[in-house]
This record gives structure tokens, sequence and C-alpha cells, in this order.
């Protein structure tokens, strides 16, 4: 049998040398090095546009119109007008040095409506426009019975003035409001700096409420805000009454010195809530991604939000005239400590009958952080519910001597420290000695029972717990 043949490289033909390529054949050298000078000259003018762009802002024009779309006015208002821009022209650089031009409407609302609001709507079609801007609350010293708004709005280009209306608004029999409206449309392609300011449009609001006659609280029906990227900030408003009061910012904080409402509810989100002092029979304040801080008084009070902490003084006030239904109180975030400093009142002064003693229901939750509540007064006798818990992060409650019933304190792999301060005195003057009784005492649990009397140590119930972290309990 013949054995195979290895293939043998010098059998083959040797290529064909540089001095007998054929006439206008380049070789893949040349051809390599044109593409190099090739692709170093399109690199380099791709850096300087780069530069160009990146530092120097160099600009490509670019067109922009108003959307073909209707405005984006909500179907359930009507428009009475819209306010013409006036007093078109440079602003002060002193002042402001963001933009170089401004514009301005006014409206007036009667202080007599049943509802009066303030709204904000985008449409923005591949748009590289961004709208927003701030809203201040302020009070005056002219006695009048009509609320002042006025805007100026800041701006770069005509065209993006033309994008923009402010609008007088009705809905229903007595609600009248302002809306401030943008539509663009964009019909170039992205040239510039993608953060330049140029493609801004601000607005800065100015609400002024008046004074009354005889310097008595303004009484306003209910107002409601429901604004886009707009920050709202309320000046000293506590000679102002809102029977309700509705503020909403979609990507800014709201900040207040001084609110008095019947109800009130705020909500934004990607922004802070923090108010100096709100006093409302019922409030409910809501943010994502943004902290609560600040002093509140009410009935009912819920303040909600994730990702960020709640750090708060509250004064509960157990409403008498139901006597059956508890003040609340309910503190929720994650991800974020809480800090609550707590004053439980009643406005009912008799604490003989056990169907007049205040009732207070107390919710605290977090996770992966702190949770720290000081209570520092209640009345006696009261009916305190308390339930406090988070994970992953210590807890921590303090009660006043005025506290009688059940508690509870637990965590799972750490330590619990519960703590009966002695010395006290009887809160009633009545000389009693304080009682406390333990159900259990471990590593992980402590539980019992205090009081001033046999039907004291009845009466209420705390409970704190966490895991993989402390508890401490003092009373």
């Amino acid at each position: 049998m013949d054995s195979k043949t290895s293939l043998q490289f010098e059998d083959l033909p040797a290529p064909a040398s540089q001095t007998s390529k054929c006439p206008g054949h380049k070789s893949w050298k040349d051809k390599r090095s044109k593409k190099r000078r090739i692709l170093g000259k399109l690199a380099f003018s791709g850096l300087l546009l780069w530069a160009g762009a990146r530092y120097l802002r160099f600009e490509v024009p670019m067109s922009f119109t108003l959307a073909d779309v209707d405005w984006p006015i909500p179907s359930d208002m009507s428009v009475d007008h819209c306010e013409a821009w006036s007093d078109i022209g440079e602003t002060d650089p002193e002042i402001t040095d963001d933009f170089p031009y401004s514009a301005d409407a006014s409206f007036e609302l009667p202080v007599s409506a049943d509802t009066l609001f303030l709204i904000s709507r985008s449409v923005h079609q591949k748009h590289r426009v961004s709208s927003g801007g701030r809203v201040n609350y302020v009070q005056s010293d002219d006695v009048s019975d009509s609320i002042k708004v006025d805007i100026t709005a800041f701006f770069w280009h005509d065209k993006f003035l033309d994008g923009a209306k402010a609008c007088l608004l009705k809905r229903g029999d007595d609600e009248t409001g302002v809306g401030i409206f943008t539509k663009w449309e964009d019909e170039g392609h992205r040239r510039r700096h993608r953060h330049s300011d140029h493609h801004k449009l601000r607005f800065d609001v100015t609400v002024t409420f008046p004074r009354t006659e005889d310097d008595s609280p303004l009484a306003i029906s209910r107002f409601l805000t429901d604004l886009e990227i707009f920050s709202q900030n309320f000046a000293d408003l506590s000679h102002v009454a809102f029977g309700g009061l509705y503020l909403k910012s979609a990507l800014s904080g709201i900040h207040a010195e001084s609110l008095f409402a019947g109800n009130a509810s705020i909500t934004t989100s990607l922004g802070a809530v923090r108010i100096q002092s709100l006093v409302a029979s019922e409030a409910r304040i809501t943010s994502t991604l943004g902290p609560i801080d600040g002093t509140y008084n009410a009935s009912k009070l819920t303040l909600t939000t994730s990702n960020a902490g709640i750090n708060v003084d509250v004064n509960l006030f157990h409403d008498s005239d139901d006597a059956d239904a508890p003040a609340t109180l309910r503190l929720s975030t994650s991800n974020g400590a809480i800090n609550g400093t707590l004053n439980l009142l009643s406005l009912s002064t008799n604490t003989d009958s056990s169907s007049a003693a205040a009732k207070f229901d107390l919710a605290a939750h977090t996770s992966h952080a702190r949770l720290g509540l000081a209570v520092l007064s209640a009345p006696p006798a009261a009916h305190i519910a308390l339930r406090a818990h988070t994970a992953l992060g210590p807890a921590s409650v303090s009660l006043p001597a005025t506290y009688e019933g059940a508690f509870h304190a637990s965590t799972s792999l750490s330590s619990v420290n519960v703590t009966a301060r002695e010395g006290i005195e009887d809160p009633s003057g009545a000389g009693r000695a304080r009682r406390v009784e333990w159900d259990a005492v471990t590593r992980g649990v402590s539980k019992g029972r205090v009081g001033w009397d046999e039907e004291g140590l009845r009466r209420g119930e705390v409970v704190v717990g966490t895991s993989l972290a402390p508890v401490e309990l003092v009373f």
C-alpha cells in the first residue's frame, strides 16, 4: 500500500514579488497606509468636533415649533381667557444671570370661590426644551377680596415663549384657577451639549393672599395645586385658614414656614417636604425618594416616603368630640431613618371617666435604618397603642411616666434593653406607687406591664421590634 505523501510548502508557487506585480496594481501595504491616513484625518476631525461641542459649545441652528396637538388643558376645565405675555424684554443681570429675557402675566382670583387652584401641564414631543420653576406663596398687608397670581417667564429664545400659555380656568359652578401650559416639538436633531441652559423655560410664580379688614384669619374654602417641575415655598401664612389644602409637585420639593388647614394633603416625588409648622385636623404627607421634616399638629397624621428619612416633631391631639375614635399617627419609610418627638394631647379635661380618656394609635415602620421615637408627654389614663418596627437597624422608644399598659421589646441575634425609671412620682398627684411586672426577660425578648393601679396595667400596649440590631425601651 502506498504511503501518503505530506504536503510540501516548497512545492507551491512562490508569491509574486513587488518587482513582478501587474501595472496599476497597488500592494496591500500601500492600501493599508492610505487607509491609516484617512482614518487618522477622520479621527482628528471628530476630535475637533467633539471638543468644540464639549468645551466651545458650538451650535448648529435648530428649529422648534409648537407641537401639532391641542394645548394640554384638562378635559374637565374650560378656559376663560389666556393672558398675553407683557413686559417682554431683557432681564436684569443683577437679579438673574440664567436667562437673558423675561415676560409677565398676571391674574386675580376671588377669595370667596369654593375652590381655587394652580396647575401646570406640558406636551413635549421629542423635546429638548424643559420647563419648570418655583411658586412662592406670601401674604401682603393690603386688604382685598382677590388673590393675585403673578407669573414671570424666563427664556432664551422667543420661540420658546410662543410655546407657553398662562390661562384663567373654570371648573364647575364655583371653581377657578390659573394654568401654565407648554407644548413643543423638536424638528431637528440634538446638536448641542445636552446640559445647555439655552433650552430651558423657567417660570417664577408669586401667589399673594390679601389681609382681612379686621385682621382676622383669611378664610379660603379649598386651595389645590397640581404642578410638574415646580418647587413650592410658603411664607408665614398663619393668618390664612384653609378649609382644605391639597398640594402636589411632581418632581420638586414643598417647603413652608406656617400653614393652617382643616384638612391637608401634600404630595411630591424626588423632593423634600419641610414644614416648620402645620396645623390641621387631618394631614397626609407623601413623598417618593424625598425626606419629610418639620413640626406637625394634627389629630390624624400620616407621613409616608421611601428611601429617605423622616425627622419630625408631632403634637397629636385626641378630639373629645369623637371620644371613641383615637388620634392616629403613621410614620412609614424604607431605607431611611425615623426620628420622632411626640407630644400626645387631649382636648378634654375630664379624666375621671374611662369613656373620656384620650386614645392614641401610633405606628412607625422602616427597614435597614434606625428608628427612634420619644414620647415626651401623654394625658393621665390615656389608652396608647404603639407599634414601632425596623429591620437591620436599632430601635429605640421612650415613654412618659403617664404611660400604663403592656410592653414588648424584641430582636434577633442582638440585645434588648428595657429600663423602668426609678423615683417617678404619681402624675395624678394621688401618691400612688408605680407597679412594674415582668413576664419574660431573655436575650432577645423583654415583656411585661407597667401601671399606677390594677386597671392601668391593662390599659395600653407598646410593641418595639427589630432584627440583627439592638432594641431599647425606656419608661
